[in-house]
């Protein structure tokens, strides 16, 4: 009895162990079965997209190999060793004529061969660069191209922040109009259930019922508009944070009727002195320096080192091959000196269009200040007029709001007819989508600003 009783008890926990494998297997295939979920603010939907984006890991990427050429250009720098072997059957020795000395007629050629049959060589050889002024302009070059790659790189962190940032506050604002529909639709549900109690009851016309459907029926559609608005800004959103599409969103920020950043005075105040598109026309003119002087290095002397050991094998056959006799080393160590003359004008003619496009990246400079200027001063407007019309709007809205609020109690109580409920509902619908509209422009007037400021990265990061 003991004995079924404990091996009933054994069996009882392995059945709750299959049920709770079970359960867990169910939960991990209806996780991967159901889309991943996400609830994101602004700044982690940014930190999502520095982390994912394909264009800002080919950037990286670009950083990463700018740093191996580096190290591919000092190579050169560093001694060059190459071991050699080689083998040779002469078939058949070349013939040499030469003066019959061996019988005393210099003035007849008699035929000779020289040399074995077999011919075997191993050898090493040492190459080091001593001085050459071309590769130590190099050097800087390269050093420079890795530090522009690192300045495109955040540029590229940039552009992807500011899409993001400002797609995102689109998102949102579809998402407040949203709600402004589903608060109005309500209020005009609840108006039309009354009213078609009162037609029923004789206290109504049907003219009223009808035009209160009609403006239900139009709320509906709009809401249905913004739903699939809604749906394709969360998808450009997602692309442009390198979001697989399967995932649901949601949008944890909101934008909120903040007052303009303005007690600080500095806010307004131009600071695109550090923009990256001004850093990375520097740093081209610097490379382009960089690249005349090691053209000019090129008339410079390189001087080099050299050193080599090797083995000779001499035979007829295999076997002499391996005698010692027949085996002799000879070695050489030297200086190889390099002195250009004269090259036809070819280095200066590459200098001098060196300098023609310096000259043009002068002008794009002055071209990208004026267009960071210009830039600043319009979302700095942009800002300050957008700030003047909320404020007005942001009165219009609330009066708009009372008046259909006392409209609506008016209706109520008798004194109003539907049309006059209607006309103020559409009022106040328009006020606050105006009011929301503005809303989002002044959101992204500050996003141009900080992005002409070249503040949106480090904000966002």
């Amino acid at each position: 009895m003991i004995f079924k009783l404990i091996v009933m008890s054994y069996y009882d926990g392995f059945l709750n162990v299959l049920r709770l494998k079970g359960m867990l297997l169910g939960t991990l295939l209806l996780s991967t079965l159901l889309p991943a979920q996400s609830t994101l603010s602004v700044k982690e939907s940014v930190q999502f997209a520095l982390k994912n984006s394909p264009m800002l890991q080919k950037a990286k990427l670009d950083t990463r190999k700018s740093l191996e050429q580096i190290r591919e250009y000092k190579s050169t720098g560093l001694p060059q060793v190459n071991a050699s072997l080689g083998f040779t059957y002469n078939a058949k020795l070349p013939t040499q004529l030469i003066p019959n000395f061996f019988q005393g007629k210099p003035d007849e050629l008699v035929p000779v061969q020289f040399g074995t049959d077999l011919n075997t060589t191993a050898g090493a050889e040492v190459n080091q660069l001593l001085y050459s002024q071309q590769y130590w302009v190099g050097i800087k070059a390269i050093k420079a191209v890795g530090n522009f790659n690192q300045t495109v790189e955040l540029k590229t962190e940039e552009e992807v922040a500011y899409n993001v940032v400002k797609l995102y506050y689109q998102v949102q604002t579809i998402y407040k109009q949203r709600d402004l529909i589903v608060a109005n639709l309500e209020q005009i549900n609840g108006l039309l259930k009354a009213t078609d109690l009162q037609y029923k009851n004789g206290l109504a016309k049907k003219l009223d019922v009808d035009q209160l459907r009609v403006n239900q029926i139009t709320l509906q559609t709009q809401l249905q508009n913004l739903e699939l608005n809604y749906q394709q800004g969360l998808q450009a959103l997602k692309f442009a944070m390198s979001m697989p599409q399967e995932t649901q969103l949601t949008l944890s920020d909101t934008l909120s009727e903040i007052v303009m950043p303005n007690a600080d005075p500095t806010y307004l105040e131009p600071s695109y002195q550090n923009k990256l598109d001004l850093t990375l026309l520097d740093q081209q003119t610097t490379l382009q320096q960089l690249n005349a002087d090691q053209l000019r290095a090129t008339s410079w002397p390189t001087l080099r080192a050299f050193g080599n050991y090797n083995f000779q094998g001499q035979g007829n056959g295999f076997g002499e091959l391996g005698k010692n006799q027949n085996w002799f080393s000879f070695s050489a160590v030297g200086l190889n000196v390099s002195i250009p003359i004269f090259d036809g004008f070819y280095r200066k003619s590459k200098v001098e269009q060196v300098k023609i496009d310096m000259l043009k990246i002068a002008e794009d400079r002055k071209q990208t200040m004026q267009s960071l200027q210009l830039q600043h001063s319009q979302a700095k407007q942009q800002v300050i007029s957008y700030w003047n019309t909320l404020n007005a709007l942001r009165e219009n809205r609330k009066v708009a709001e009372e008046v259909y609020s006392v409209t609506q109690k008016r209706y109520k109580e008798g004194i109003a007819n539907v049309t006059e409920v209607l006309v103020a509902e559409k009022t106040m619908r328009e006020v606050q989508s105006n009011f929301l509209g503005n809303l989002l422009q002044y959101q992204l007037a500050k996003v141009d600003l900080d992005y002409a400021n070249g503040k949106i990265r480090e904000m966002y990061k």
